[in-house]
C-alpha cells in the first residue's frame, strides 16, 4: 500500500522549482525560486530559477533566491558570493509581488558570521517596504548565535531533512516548543509533505511552507 501524503492546511505557501505545477489549494500566496546560486570552492554559478505552470494572475508571488554550496567544495567564506546574492536579492524584490523575498541559505557553522552579516546586507540592500524571509536550519533554532538580532522580517525554521538530529527534533517540535528559540515558534515554518506532523504543530503558526518531493507533480 502506497503513502499518499496528505495535503498542506488551506491558506499553506508552496515552495516552487522547476517547472512545477502550483497546487489548486494553494494559489493565493507561493513562494517561487526565482534565482539559484551555487557556490564551489571560490566560484559562484548562478542560473535562473523556477516557471511554474499555470499561475494565476491573482496569485501573490515570495521570490526566492536559493543559495547552494557545493558539499564537497564548500567555500571557505561566503564573502566572495555576496555581490551575486545582493544583486539576485534586488532583482527578487524588483519582481516581488507579494511584498516579501526570500533568502533560502544553508549556512554551515564556519559560515555562521558571514551568514549573519550577508543577512544584514541584503535588509540594508532591499526597499524600505519589502520584507524579507530568510530560511532557517532546524538545529539554529537551539542556538541563538544564529537568530539572536538577526535582520530578517521572518525566519522559517525548516522541520524536515534534519539529518540525524531528525527524530529529537521532531520529538521537540512536536512537544516541546519552548526549547526552540523565539523566533523558531511562531511566526512561520517550513514542512515537507512526505514528513508530516500532528495538525497541532502546524497550526502554531501564523504562516507554514510547504516542500514536496515531487515538486507538486501529484498535483496536476
Amino acid at each position: 500500500m502506497f503513502f499518499v501524503p496528505p495535503d498542506p492546511p488551506p491558506a499553506a505557501i508552496v515552495w516552487l522549482w522547476r517547472d512545477a505545477p502550483v497546487p489548486a489549494w494553494s494559489q493565493a500566496t507561493v513562494a517561487v525560486v526565482d534565482r539559484h546560486i551555487w557556490l564551489a570552492g571560490d566560484k559562484v554559478l548562478v542560473r535562473p530559477g523556477a516557471r511554474p505552470r499555470q499561475l494565476p494572475a491573482s496569485t501573490a508571488v515570495i521570490p526566492v533566491v536559493h543559495v547552494e554550496i557545493d558539499p564537497l567544495r564548500p567555500p571557505r567564506a561566503l564573502r566572495h558570493a555576496e555581490a551575486a546574492v545582493l544583486d539576485a536579492m534586488r532583482s527578487a524584490a524588483r519582481a516581488t509581488t507579494s511584498g516579501w523575498v526570500q533568502l533560502d541559505l544553508e549556512a554551515r557553522p564556519s559560515h555562521r558570521a558571514d551568514y549573519r552579516a550577508l543577512v544584514r546586507h541584503v535588509r540594508a540592500a532591499l526597499p524600505a517596504d519589502i520584507r524579507l524571509s530568510v530560511t532557517a536550519l532546524g538545529w539554529w533554532c537551539r542556538s541563538g548565535a544564529w537568530l539572536d538580532g538577526l535582520a530578517a522580517d521572518e525566519v522559517v525554521p525548516m522541520f524536515f531533512r534534519m539529518g540525524r538530529d531528525n527524530a529529537a527534533l521532531r520529538d521537540i517540535v512536536a512537544t516541546r516548543p519552548a526549547v526552540l528559540h523565539p523566533a523558531c515558534r511562531a511566526s512561520a515554518a517550513g514542512f515537507s509533505r512526505q514528513e508530516p506532523y500532528p495538525r497541532h504543530v502546524t497550526v502554531r503558526y501564523r504562516r507554514t511552507y510547504w516542500f514536496d518531493e515531487t515538486a507538486w507533480k501529484d498535483h496536476q
